[in-house]
Parts: structure tokens; sequence; C-alpha cells
């Protein structure tokens, strides 16, 4: 916690609550001690005021190492035990009944404000509550009654004097007591506002969860039906309504992994985790193919899908993270035509401003649907929330999409506005200012297609534990390779290595039992420093994981699911010298 605090600026410390109160305490500390001290020499108590300067002298040096040296336990370490000692002496030399022990009294309450709420806080005010005690106790044993120390103090001007430090000390213990109790009832406040909120959260999550549940059980019954179907068919079932059945699967598989995407996507943002990957795209022609996914979709509910992009942005290429991009869209799209039953959906991207380094666009997803109502529109992007209607409540979903997208444009540096009417439809909008690239087209680089028909004189090992993954990534490679070598862990993968010097290539998975993915590269590369290892995994790649990676010394990363093109890319990427 010190180190924390030695590292926040002024401005920072000035803002925190402890420091507030500690500066106040000190300040009024600071105003009674120079009263004392005009009291002193008022009445000619040369050795009183003395050593009232010492309690001055610590609320200053306190001062200074609270904000100058960021130690916030030296300060109330010191002003206690000197504030305590010279009470002590003061009620020694002005006896007893004088009452100086009062503001040893006052100290106890004042402790829990000058010393910060942290692990150790109960450590330091205990000691700090035996110190003052056990002065108080000295006090009381050795002085006087009466003061013998000054002969010309009667015992009226004691009375006199008990009167006024009992008063002082006692709106101290007033003023901190009642300080005591507005704290505590903020912090009942405020355990009670997060109970609420931590069980509507959780009310919440569990609602998504079950429809999340739901969703998934959906598909894997719509798997496991068509699964069924395809093996009771047999040799009955024509080409067509196999390619039917694989079709649907495809559909199944997709839905399930944009499903298990955003609960991974929430987790990234909640976390602080999510990160754009920048990269320079010509902007019209992936906006005129986003639409595509959605057209059978919009046809199968009777809406027409238009989309218009702004003809200017022919030929402009800017920097921009297109998948994320275009998941905002998908997101959009997706619910527009949830939320619609009749009517149309538009997708528009028009230039604003065109510079020779920006271009800023706005871009609209606009539906005809059943609307928003005003109470819930600022919910719509809140994670794990689902808009409801009276007609149809439940439209399905995991109540992420939305709050992704706010998130990613966001990143973006803009924001989602929403503009609708109930039962009129809805508009979703969010302008964009994008760096534009001098590059063109012809000098992007564009991706590949494999065509199947190749092999490739290349030895490559699969270290895989998983024997569906082991078999599809089998099925891809045969025929394309000279011999694949298997693996179910890193002790495995090792083992083949050493007795297969012929192995080019390498598909590491990095979680496996025994031994996983990031242990076994050490040992690889130790062994053959030049073999070339490709990092098998199911996370979506960071640039955390992939610094990661590369700092182990891996030579690439392939992301699960995966398919065939993803595997053909790595072979041509890392083997093109011995293509046939």
């Amino acid at each position: 916690m010190e180190h924390r605090i030695h590292h926040l600026n002024f401005k920072e410390l000035k803002s925190k609550s402890f420091f507030k109160l500690a500066m106040l305490i000190y300040f009024s500390a600071i105003l009674v001690t120079f009263f004392y001290i005009f009291l002193a020499y008022r009445y000619s108590l040369t050795v009183s005021l003395i050593i009232i300067i010492f309690p001055l002298i610590s609320f200053f040096v306190s001062i200074y190492v609270l904000v100058v040296m960021r130690n916030y336990l030296i300060g109330p370490y010191m002003v206690y035990i000197v504030l305590g000692l010279s009470t002590l002496i003061l009620s020694y030399l002005e006896g007893l009944m004088s009452g100086y022990y009062w503001f040893q009294l006052a100290l106890l309450f004042v402790l829990p404000y000058v010393i910060r709420h942290e692990i150790y806080f109960q450590k330091h005010t205990n000691i700090l509550y035996s110190i003052t005690i056990l002065i108080m106790v000295i006090s009381v044993i050795i002085s006087p009654m009466y003061s013998t120390y000054y002969e010309n103090i009667t015992r009226e001007q004691t009375h006199y004097r008990f009167i006024l430090n009992s008063s002082v000390a006692f709106v101290l213990i007033m003023v901190f007591s009642l300080q005591g109790l507005g704290h505590n009832k903020s912090y009942i406040k405020k355990i009670y506002n997060d109970k609420k909120r931590a069980v509507s959260e959780k009310d919440r999550r569990t609602k998504v969860l079950s429809n999340l549940g739901h969703e998934l059980r959906t598909q894997i019954n719509s798997i496991n039906g068509v699964t069924q179907l395809i093996l009771d068919g047999g040799a009955e079932d024509t080409p067509k309504n196999s390619t039917k059945y694989f079709e649907i699967l495809d559909y199944c598989n997709n839905n399930m992994l944009l499903l298990v995407n955003d609960m991974l996507d929430i987790h990234k943002i909640e976390s602080g985790r999510f990160e754009l990957v920048i990269e320079p795209k010509i902007i019209y022609d992936f906006l005129s193919k986003i639409t595509i996914p959605f057209i059978n979709k919009a046809e199968e509910k009777n809406l027409k899908l238009h989309s218009y992009i702004d003809p200017k942005l022919k030929d402009v290429v800017v920097n921009i993270d297109e998948k994320r991009f275009a998941q905002v869209v998908y997101n959009l799209i997706s619910n527009a035509i949830k939320f619609t039953e009749q009517g149309e959906i538009t997708f528009s991207a028009e230039v604003v401003t065109l510079e020779n380094d920006t271009v800023s666009i706005q871009f609209k997803v606009k539906d005809t649907g059943v609307g928003i109502a005003p109470k819930d529109i600022k919910k719509v992007f809140e994670s794990f929330h689902q808009i409801k209607n009276e007609i149809n409540p439940v439209y399905g979903g995991t109540g992420l999409g939305l709050a992704i997208s706010q998130s990613i444009i966001e990143a973006m540096n803009s924001e989602i506005k929403i503009e609708s009417k109930l039962n009129k439809g809805t508009s979703f909008i969010f302008p964009l200012t994008l760096e534009r690239l001098p590059v063109l087209p012809n000098k992007l680089e564009i991706k590949t297609v494999y065509n199947d028909d190749f092999s490739i004189n290349a030895n490559v090992l699969l270290v895989e534990d998983n024997v569906i993954s082991m078999m599809y990534a089998k099925k891809i490679l045969e025929k394309r390779v000279a011999k694949i070598y298997e693996a179910t862990n890193g002790i495995e993968a090792i083992e083949s290595i050493k007795a297969n010097r012929d192995i080019d290539l390498v598909f590491l998975d990095l979680e496996m039992p025994q031994m996983n993915g990031f242990k076994a590269i050490t040992h690889i590369k130790a062994y053959n420093p030049s073999l070339t290892v490709i990092a098998f995994t199911a996370n979506i790649p960071s640039t955390e994981l992939i610094t990661k990676l590369d700092d182990l010394g891996f030579d690439d990363i392939l992301s699960k699911p995966f398919n065939k093109q993803d595997v053909f890319g790595i072979l041509k990427k890392y083997t093109d010298d011995v293509l046939v």
C-alpha cells in the first residue's frame, strides 16, 4: 500500500478521502496548539510553552512526511508519541486536575481517522491504542493533583484549566464520534447498495446463462438430430439430402462458436484485456459484402435487406480491425432481423469528410421492428441485458452482442447511439474517423485460397490430446504431406522428435496432460532450434499470448477451431521450398 501511495502524484493524493481527513485533523490540531501556546505565554508558563511547541513541530513534520515522502505511518506514530508524552509532562507540571489527560482520551477517538485502512490497519491501531493508554495510566499515577512546579498557579486557575481542557477534548471527541457515525452510515449504505447491485447482477447473469444454456442445447439438439438422420439413413439418403444435413451441422457449429466467442469477448472486456488488431483494408470491398451472410435469414422472415455504401469510398484504404468491425455490424443486423417481423433492414455507410489522411464515415443499421422503450434505451448496452416485449417477451440470445459492440466502437474512439420509436423501428448509428493510407489496392495483401490438389515432401508431427482434433487434423494433412507422426502430450512429442530426425514441422497443442506445450517447446527448441513449431490453441490469440509464445520460441499460432485453408496456409508458409 505504501508503495502505491508513493507513486501517486499530488493531485491524485489530494483526491483520496484519507488524505483529506488527515489534513483536516492536522490543521485543526495546529490551530488548537497555537491557542495553548498563547495561553502558556499569557500566564508565563515558560516550560509548558516549550513542551507545547514539540507537538506543533510534530504536526508539521507529519504533514511533510505524508505529502512529500508519501508515508502515512511515520506521521501518526510521531504525533501520538510526542503528543502523549507532552500531555504527560504538562499533567505533571500543572497537576492532574488541569485535565490534560483528556487529550489522550481524545487521541483514542481520532486514531481510526489518521491510520489508512489497509491490511495492517488493525495492527498499527492496536499499537497506538496501547501506547496512548499506557501514557494515560502513567499520567494518572505520577501527576500530583495540583501543580507543585508552578507556585503562581492557584487552584481556581487549575479548575479553569480543567474546564477548558475537558471542553476542548469533549468537542474533539464529539466531532470525531459524529464523524465515525457518518462514516459507518456511509459504509453501511455502500455495502447495502453493493449488495443490491450484486444480487441484481447475479439474477441477470443467471437468467442469461439459462438463455445461453437454452441456445447451446438448441444447437446441440440440432446436431444430434441431424447426426442420427445421417446414421439411420445410411445408403438410402440421396447426396442432396446428405449435403443439406452437413450444411445444417456447419450452421449449428458456427452458431455455437459465436455463442462461446461472445462469452469470451465479454470476459476480456470486463477484465480489461480487450484489444484491436489494426490492418490496412480496402473499406469499400468488405463493406459491400458485409450483409451477404444475412440475406437468407432476412428472406426467411420475408424481410427486405438493403445495403448502401457511399461510392466515394471506392479504392479508399484505411487502418481498421476488419473482424471486430464486422462483428459489430453482424450483431446490429442480427438484432434488427430478430426484432423485425415485417418491413426492411438497411445498412448504410455515408462519407462525412474525406481528407488525405483521414476519412469520417457515418454507419447506420435501421429497421422497422418493434422498437425500444425510452426507459430501456440506456440498458441495451449493458452486459447480460436483453430487451423484452409485451407480445414476445423472450427473443433468445445471450444479451451480450450490443454490450460487446459498444465496447468495440468505444475502442475505435466512437459511440453507438440509438434512435427508436415503439412499433416504428430502431436505428443504431455510429460515426468512425479512420486513418487513410496512400496505398494502392494492388499492394494490399490478398488472402490466398489454396486448392486441395497439392502435396508437400515434408514430415509433420501432430501433438494433440483430443482424439477428435487429432483425427480432423490428420484427415486434412493425409495425402498432402509425406508422413504424419502422432503424440498426445509434451513428453511423447520430445521423444518422437529425438527418435525421428526427419520431422520438418510440429503442430503443438498448448494444453495437454503430463507436459503442456508451454513446457515442451523449451525442450524441443533446446534439442533442435531450427525446427518449425506451430502452437495449437483454443484460446483467442491476444497480444499478451502471442508475445509469450514468441518469447518461448513458437514460430506461429493456429487457433481452434481451424479449417483446412488455415492448415494449408501454414504448410505453404513454412514448407514453400518443398512444395511439389
